[in-house]
């Protein structure tokens, strides 16, 4: 290079040896040698035709002898290193159009993939064939875009290409392991989506029946498809809906949905018999047949939805078969390895019959029973290599007990996507594979293992068809959906060894994306490649994001996280890429997150997360120090307050002892006193008789009248006195009864207003009654009333200096009457209010008038033994206010002979 001219270089490629070989826009391929530097150019287009450019896009090194050269107008050329020759290898494409290269890249030893403008080119090196991958119009599966610019291998061993206007696209030889089959409209494919009735004949050909587009022969070698409608024409099939295939010979049976039987010729392809049904012995009497069987012996078996059939080959008749009811819509039919017929219906169960032995029965769905059938609907019967019945229903997988004639589900509580199972074959391996609604299934049933497939998987769709199933002599399956066939063999899948890295891709607080160095956000980096995570108390409740870097199936990628310090045991996830924690407690934490392999084991390559959660300050060391010395100052508060409320307490108690001695002391001397009065009493009462007897004839001796008359005022006084006394006693002890009586209060009032008027006017005071107009009936002893009136008057006419007022107020409302004995005489002190109503109670302002202070303490008793109350009011225009208030109905109008502080009240 150093004594030529400066060249364009449009490639290069890198060996494993360090040399790097050159592609130049003139077509010329150099080598450079890092110990002898540039060789001689080499001319590949040399030998070529002449083309306009002989750009060389892209240089690739093999690791075989050989380098790959892509150009711009002459496609890939393989050049021998050790010869120095070249050889154009592709160079047009199939329309005869020069092939642009535009990568090269090796996906298996001596497999190479070529991007180019007219879609991708699989080389294979030894053999020197090649597969053309292109764009195809309603192939989801196919290349987005014809125009592929680049090429990427990843370590999964999957391609990615990148195209001028459709995008990127992946493979992955995961996804490849199911092949499909499905209509697109032109070209060799199959008609119809909803593939529902599948068969081989012995020239080896797939029958194909379809739901809604006929009937489909396909040649398993070369995959050649032909297709038979109905057209009207003499020979056709009468119906595109079929249900029902049978091969016998080089006889096609073919059952339609309500147009009968057609029996047609495998080699013609040409229908040449067909049965209605009619009215008549020996026919059909239903047009849907929905499944035809032959069994060992050679008889054919036809359900339809009215019964089932069987066909005599000799005579060409129809026969009901006996053993199974007539009018049950049947399904499915099979004949197990003992010779057992059995018959799936619609909505029945399921039927048996043993010809050996003539036994008979069924078996049908108890929602109570979990060991009966799981559906009344059957979609399938399958007897596996080990002689176990399985029977596929709607409401899940049933493997039949023989010996208690019952059934063991298997469904979604076992790990199945869905209940509603489809069909189902056995591999060489003893595995069942199974269809359902939603996905297929390898089941092991020897140890439970299940692995789904899915469309992420390779499949057509997750939806699968009605007894569609097919397996072929070399083990190949073949499985109808509602979208096509698909056809895999077992013994070709290879689980999926990769480990996967585990990342964890995002953080959410309470649902928001936390931003990386913003105020309040614990991330300074991306969370993918942060080892330690610190959050505050109120940043506890947070979603963490996680994603393994494998692209076969996403979808379908289990995870499992555990947080150490919160968890035990591990999380299985799979909708979803997000572990969510909601208030975690102070700590630190390690949050763990992998991948789950089909076994149930951890295969990715983990990723952990070191978590903590900062306590907030009320639960912080200061805080706490804080309560301790919190908790040590209550603790002394409360032994304080608790020997302070014993002190008072024994206070108390010492209180109400005192106050016990004082009232036993004070009964002690009433007892005494009453004693005394009584002795006084008789006396007094011997001395006032013969009195009487002497001041009837004292009138002839003035002076001895005058001292005998006060000497009977002085008697009366002390009898007057002792009667006070006794009756006071008698309202403290136990045993005093009133008797109360419906009587006009206001009359009472005015009886003993009258008494006193006479008394009043010669001591010169103006005694004023004012009563309401109506008459105020209440419940009162007249007695203990009276006693508290005159009691009251009495008291007024000692203190009053000029006028003495009594109101009598009827309250309704309240149910109350009120009394008020006003009087001018000396105000009573605030502080005596209370006092004036105990015993023996005197102001020392009226020491000088005459009294034993046994009258109000006697008026308040019997006023309350009245359910009433009598209280000093404030003072009225300068005159004490006594308020006597009683109820007008009687106190025991509820409750007769109740006891009220120890005195019996009884009603008249």
């Amino acid at each position: 290079m150093t004594d030529r001219a400066t060249v364009s270089v449009s490639a290069f490629g890198l060996t494993e040896t360090g040399n790097v070989w050159v592609g130049t826009a003139n077509g010329d391929l150099l080598c450079y040698r890092p110990a002898t530097g540039f060789q001689r150019p080499y001319q590949l287009f040399k030998h070529s035709p002449k083309v306009v450019s002989q750009w060389i896009e892209r240089v690739f090194c093999t690791t075989k002898g050989y380098v790959l050269v892509g150009t711009s107008k002459q496609g890939v050329k393989v050049f021998d290193t050790e010869k120095g020759t070249y050889t154009d290898l592709l160079t047009q494409d199939e329309d005869g159009t020069d092939m642009f290269i535009r990568d090269i890249i090796e996906h298996h030893p001596d497999e190479y993939w070529l991007a180019t403008e007219s879609g991708i080119f699989i080389y294979q090196h030894l053999n020197g064939t090649y597969t053309n991958l292109k764009k195809e119009r309603g192939n989801p599966w196919s290349l987005s875009d014809n125009a592929v610019y680049t090429l990427c291998k990843d370590k999964e061993n999957s391609i990615w290409a990148g195209t001028y206007f459709g995008g990127i696209n992946h493979y992955a030889r995961a996804n490849t392991f199911f092949e499909k089959f499905f209509p697109l409209g032109n070209g060799n494919t199959i008609s119809g989506n909803a593939v529902r009735e599948l068969c081989s004949d012995r020239y080896g050909n797939l029958w194909i029946g379809t739901e809604d587009d006929g009937l489909n022969k396909m040649d398993i070698k070369s995959g050649q498809v032909t297709s038979y409608r109905p057209t009207g024409e003499p020979g056709s099939l009468t119906h595109s809906n079929i249900h029902g295939l049978l091969i016998t010979g080089d006889t096609l049976w073919v059952g339609t949905f309500e147009h009968g039987l057609d029996l047609l010729d495998i080699r013609s392809g040409k229908v040449i018999d067909h049965y209605n049904a009619e009215n008549r012995d020996g026919s059909l009497h239903h047009n849907f047949i929905f499944n035809i069987y032959r069994t060992k012996n050679g008889r054919i078996l036809l359900a339809t939805d009215g019964g089932l059939y069987t066909y005599s080959t000799l005579t060409k008749r129809f026969q009901h078969l006996p053993d199974f009811p007539e009018h049950l819509f049947y399904t499915t039919l099979f004949e197990d390895s003992h010779g057992t017929i059995w018959a799936g219906t619609w909505r029945n169960g399921l039927y048996y019959s043993k010809p050996q032995s003539g036994d008979k029965g069924s078996f049908s769905h108890d929602a109570h029973v979990p060991s009966s059938l799981g559906s009344n609907r059957v979609n399938r019967i399958f007897e596996d290599s080990s002689g176990t019945l399985w029977v596929a229903t709607e409401g899940g997988l049933c493997k039949f007990n023989p010996s208690d004639g019952n059934f063991l589900r298997y469904g979604t509580t076992q790990g199945f996507p869905s209940n509603l199972i489809l069909a189902l074959l056995e591999d060489y391996e003893g595995k069942l594979w199974v269809t359902t609604s939603k996905g297929l299934v390898r089941f092991t049933s020897t140890t439970g293992d299940i692995k789904v497939f899915t469309k992420a998987n390779g499949l057509l769709g997750d939806q699968f068809n009605y007894n569609s199933a097919y397996r072929a002599p070399d083990g190949v399956l073949y499985f109808g959906s509602v979208k096509g066939l698909i056809r895999f063999n077992p013994a070709q899948y290879l689980e999926n060894t990769f480990q996967p890295p585990v990342y964890i891709t995002g953080l959410q607080v309470y649902d928001r994306e936390l931003e990386i160095n913003r105020k309040g956000s614990p991330l300074t980096q991306s969370i993918t490649f942060m080892d330690h995570l610190e959050l505050t108390h109120n940043q506890s409740s947070f979603s963490i994001d996680f994603a393994a870097l494998s692209y076969i199936s996403p979808d379908m990628t289990e995870y499992a996280y555990k947080m150490e310090g919160l968890d035990n045991e591990w999380t299985h996830i799979q909708t979803n890429r997000k572990a969510y924690f909601t208030k975690l407690s102070p700590g630190d934490y390690l949050f763990r997150v992998n991948v789950v392999g089909s076994n149930g084991d951890l295969k990715g390559k983990e990723t952990t997360l070191r978590i903590t959660i900062l306590p907030p300050f009320w639960a912080s060391v200061p805080a706490f120090l804080l309560y301790a010395l919190l908790i040590i100052a209550g603790v002394w508060y409360a032994i304080r307050s608790y020997h302070r409320r014993i002190k008072e307490k024994n206070k108390r108690k010492l209180e109400q002892l005192r106050h016990r001695k004082e009232e036993e002391l004070y009964r002690a001397k009433i007892d005494f006193f009453t004693n005394v009065t009584h002795e006084i009493r008789t006396p007094l009462t011997l001395i006032k008789a013969p009195l009487e007897k002497v001041m009837k004839r004292a009138e002839e001796l003035p002076t001895v009248r005058k001292h005998l008359q006060t000497m009977e005022r002085n008697t009366q006084r002390l009898l007057e006195l002792t009667d006070r006394l006794l009756d006071f006693r008698k309202t403290e002890v136990n045993g005093h009864r009133l008797h109360f009586t419906d009587m006009d209060v206001a009359k009472l009032v005015k009886e003993n207003y009258t008494a006193f008027k006479l008394v009043a006017t010669q001591k010169g005071i103006r005694l004023a009654l004012t009563l309401p107009a109506a008459s105020c009936i209440a419940a009162v002893d007249k007695e203990a009333f009276t006693q508290i009136i005159g009691n009251l008057l009495t008291n007024a006419l000692k203190y009053a200096e000029r006028t003495i007022e009594i109101a009598l107020q009827a309250d309704p409302p309240t149910g109350t009457v009120v009394i008020l004995v006003k009087n001018d005489g000396y105000l009573i002190p605030l502080s005596m209010r209370e006092k004036i109503f105990e015993t023996f109670v005197r102001l020392k302002m009226t020491d000088s008038q005459h009294g034993a202070g046994l009258g109000l303490a006697l008026a308040r008793s019997l006023a309350q033994l009245h359910r009433g109350h009598l209280r000093l009011a404030n003072p009225e225009n300068r005159m004490n206010v006594f308020v006597l208030t009683l109820p007008l109905k009687k106190p025991n109008q509820r409750r007769r002979n109740k006891r009220q502080n120890g005195t019996e009240i009884a009603d008249d």
